[in-house]
């Protein structure tokens, strides 16, 4: 069985994956792929259309078709291709450093790896057809994924998140100066308010222009340049009604994945935030004003997420996702899906459906589905299974990304595994 196979030529060191990685020429591509999966057996959670030119809906089964051991320690990120041919995984490696790798979707083998992180790496992006990846630790790693190598080293200075700044400003530091981060974390490695104001935590590319979103730990967010290397404007948040800053967990923006009938990316007209204190920010793109600021949960928002332009969706460790139609008054009734019996820590959108992670259980829901007879709208949590052996996942799940032309999505879970999933 292909499981088998690859755990015999892998041992349970990351470091030790190149060494093996040469083996993996003898699988044939997709060799782990089933070829039965059309008729598989198995309850059909959600029909939901695999690409934009392709009309035939495709179930999810809630299915593990393939396991391999990416990290030492538990996956904090993961990113996908566009073409859906390699994924990055951002995993806790020896010496509870982080590392970043890079695998072969076809082969599920690592091409290459990033070591260069003296702290664990939170998030990570891929930066458009460039071959750059970005990696935040607390300070933003810009490396080549193809060699490994470092190519930026960007850091925000104590001052500057203090007082609000306009001015571009040429701003990253030597990759040999020390990076010490000194971080609280809660459990499944969200960070909580103990993380220092000046650390970056999280970002969002805006393809538009080549820029890169960084959020702070004081709730402002840091403009890069990435193509030149420069830091740019900082945006400060408001603060809170207790007087204090609450950092940024997540980002996203509307239009940040469309085209126009040329293939250039759209401009965003606002970009949103998510806060640990349970807040919700929206920001004019194109002034930098807040626009709106509320209350959106009653936790840590573990995500934020753009379908549409006028949508937002919002997911906590308060257990609930919600939907905001940003037409109406901002901060009005959203749309409440409950289902979860712990916090969500991560979803995944792809047309109207949403996929989402509590635990080690997923969670199915629609942006389209309407309300249960109780008027109450429903997630339905469903638990992994293995689909060769039929034993039930009981990894704890960390981070998702869907493949809707592969028909596919890919968990990360805090044992190191990076699971492939229909």
């Amino acid at each position: 069985m292909p499981q088998r196979r690859i755990s015999e030529v892998i041992s349970k060191n990351p470091v030790n994956m190149h060494e093996a990685s040469s083996n993996f020429d003898t699988f044939e591509p997709w060799f782990w792929f089933p070829k039965a999966a059309a008729s598989w057996d198995g309850p059909d959670f959600l029909g939901r259309v695999g690409g934009l030119k392709d009309d035939h809906p495709w179930k999810i089964r809630a299915s593990v078709i393939y396991s391999t051991r990416a990290h030492q320690g538990a996956i904090r990120s993961l990113a996908v291709c566009r073409d859906e041919s390699m994924v990055f995984t951002a995993g806790i490696g020896a010496g509870f450093k982080g590392t970043v790798q890079k695998w072969e979707l076809t082969r599920v083998n690592s091409l290459s790896s990033y070591y260069g992180h003296e702290e664990v790496v939170n998030d990570i992006c891929i930066l458009s057809s460039t071959g750059r990846v970005a990696s935040c630790d607390g300070t933003i790693h810009v490396w080549n994924s193809c060699t490994g190598k470092l190519i930026y080293l960007f850091a925000e200075s104590s001052d500057s998140t203090h007082h609000p700044s306009h001015i571009s400003s040429f701003s990253k530091i030597n990759p040999e100066q020390a990076n010490m981060l000194n971080s609280s974390t809660l459990s499944g490695g969200l960070l909580t308010n103990a993380f220092d104001g000046s650390l970056y935590t999280c970002m969002h590319q805006i393809e538009f222009d080549d820029k890169l979103i960084v959020g702070t730990g004081n709730g402002s967010l840091r403009f890069i340049d990435v193509a030149r290397g420069l830091k740019l404007h900082l945006w400060r948040g408001e603060y809170l009604e207790s007087g204090f800053s609450s950092l940024v967990s997540s980002i996203c923006s509307c239009g940040s994945d469309k085209m126009r009938m040329d293939g250039a990316s759209l401009s965003p007209s606002w970009i949103a935030t998510g806060l640990s204190s349970g807040h919700c920010r929206l920001f004019d793109a194109r002034s930098g004003n807040v626009i709106a600021s509320w209350k959106a949960h009653d936790g840590y928002v573990t995500k934020v997420a753009a379908p549409e332009d006028h949508l937002l969706v919002t997911s906590s460790l308060d257990r609930t996702l919600k939907i905001w139609d940003l037409r109406r008054n901002y901060g009005s009734q959203p749309t409440i899906f409950r289902g979860h019996t712990d916090g969500i820590s991560s979803f995944s959108v792809w047309g109207q459906d949403i996929i989402s992670i509590s635990r080690n259980k997923i969670g199915l829901s629609s942006l389209s589905k309407s309300a249960d007879e109780d008027g109450r709208y429903r997630i339905i949590p469903q638990n992994l299974y293995m689909a060769e052996q039929g034993t039930k996942n009981i990894s704890m799940l960390s981070s998702i990304s869907i493949l809707p032309f592969s028909r596919l999505f890919v968990v990360g879970a805090e044992d190191g595994y990076l699971r492939i999933c229909c």
